[in-house]
């Protein structure tokens, strides 16, 4: 019986206690065994002006999952060609454990725009897409690819915002991950001090 893995991809840009909430709502209400965070290092949907540093978020989401069940990182995509295409890392992980099976987890905000994605119906055939809810994007009737749908808790922050809190030195700390906490907020201080 192969294992069943989901595979949440994302700039964790940075991650937040939204990201861990979702993976552990879709690892107990979907027949997951294990779910593997992917950070991009550079994904083609994002500017890289923006971008904390890609080692410093691979850390970061390491920092913040690697004490949780059944949760890890995959830092593949840092060996892979850039950007990081999701189509490209999945054949990649399938040829890396053939003894696994892989699903990816997504926000309906990403479901809305996955026709645009590259080979993006091949790509929902070897890897079926598991979707949670997002604020301002309803639910599609009929869901398209196949998809499934989680009715997960709305994350009301998004990372954008998160980044604006610590330019401005506010810390949002119900929102950071206690094990990542100060570095993020000394990274942040380091970033301003330099930009004034």
């Amino acid at each position: 019986m192969k294992k069943q893995i989901g595979l949440y991809f994302g700039s964790f840009n940075p991650i937040h206690k939204g990201h861990l909430q979702v993976a552990e709502y879709i690892k107990n209400h979907g027949q997951f065994d294990e779910i593997w965070f992917v950070p991009s290092p550079l994904s083609p949907h994002k500017q890289n002006d923006t971008l904390i540093p890609a080692e410093l978020r691979l850390k970061w989401v390491s920092d913040s999952v690697n004490h949780l069940v059944d949760m890890s990182v995959a830092n593949d995509e840092f060996t892979l060609p850039k950007p990081s295409y999701t189509h490209k890392s999945v054949v990649y992980f399938y040829e890396k454990y053939p003894n696994y099976n892989f699903s990816l987890i997504m926000g309906a905000d990403n479901l809305y725009g996955f026709h645009k994605w590259e080979k993006a119906d091949e790509l929902a055939q070897i890897c079926p897409l598991h979707v949670y809810a997002r604020t301002g994007y309803p639910k599609l009737d009929p869901l398209p690819f196949n998809a499934t749908w989680y009715d997960a808790p709305l994350i009301e922050i998004s990372a954008t915002e998160i980044r604006d809190a610590l330019e401005n030195n506010q810390r949002l700390t119900s929102w950071i991950p206690d094990q990542i906490l100060d570095e993020l907020v000394s990274f942040f201080k380091s970033v301003e001090s330099k930009t004034h």
